[in-house]
C-alpha cells in the first residue's frame, strides 16, 4: 500500500461518513450540493481548479472507492467543512474532532490531561459541565456524537444506472423525487 494512503476501513464506512457530512452540509446551506459543487469546493485557496474531480467524489459517496490517498481525504474534508481526521478509520467523534481542529486551547487542554488518572479525568469532566452551565446556560445539553449511519446495501446517492435505460416508471419516480 502506498505511504500516503490511510489504513483500509470496512467497505462503506467512508461512504456512510460522507453521507452524514453531506446531510449536515445540506442542512446548513439549504440545499444538497451536487458532486460538481463538492468538487469545486476542493479547490485550494486562490485557484479555481478542484483538487478532486467530480467522478472521484461520486465514487467516494457511492462507496465505489473506499481508500483514497490522504491528499484526497484532506480536499474532500474541506469540501464538506469537516475535520479530515473524521474521514480516517477509527475516528467517529465528529463533534470532538471539530472542537479539536478549531480551538487551539482545546488542544492545550488535551495535552494537560495526558497521563492523568481516571479520578482526575472524572473531576475535569464534572468541572467542564459546571463551566458549560455557568457560561452557556441556554446552550442545553452537551452536543451528542452523531452516529455513523449504518452501511447501506445500495449506493448512498442516486445516480445513473449502469447497463441500461430507466423504465418509464423509474423515470417518473425519480422526477417526482426531484
Amino acid at each position: 500500500m502506498p505511504a500516503n494512503h490511510p489504513p483500509p476501513e470496512a467497505p462503506g464506512i467512508l461512504a456512510a461518513k460522507l453521507d452524514l457530512l453531506l446531510r449536515r452540509l445540506a442542512s446548513r446551506t439549504g440545499h444538497v450540493p451536487s458532486v460538481r459543487e463538492l468538487a469545486a469546493r476542493t479547490a485550494p485557496a486562490g485557484t479555481d481548479k478542484p483538487a478532486v474531480s467530480h467522478p472521484v467524489i461520486n465514487d467516494l459517496l457511492n462507496g465505489t472507492k473506499s481508500n483514497p490517498p490522504c491528499t484526497t481525504i484532506q480536499a474532500v474534508a474541506q469540501a464538506f467543512e469537516a475535520p479530515s481526521a473524521y474521514l480516517l478509520p477509527g475516528w467517529n467523534d465528529l463533534t470532538s474532532l471539530t472542537v479539536y481542529e478549531q480551538e487551539q486551547r482545546a488542544r492545550e487542554a488535551l495535552r494537560l490531561v495526558a497521563g492523568l488518572g481516571s479520578e482526575a479525568l472524572d473531576e475535569l469532566v464534572a468541572a467542564a459541565h459546571e463551566i458549560r452551565e455557568r457560561h452557556a446556560p441556554g446552550a442545553g445539553p452537551v452536543p451528542e456524537v452523531p452516529d455513523v449511519p449504518p452501511l447501506a446495501s445500495e449506493p448512498t446517492r442516486p445516480g445513473r444506472r449502469r447497463g441500461g435505460r430507466r423504465s418509464d416508471a423509474e423515470m417518473a419516480a425519480r422526477a417526482a423525487d426531484n
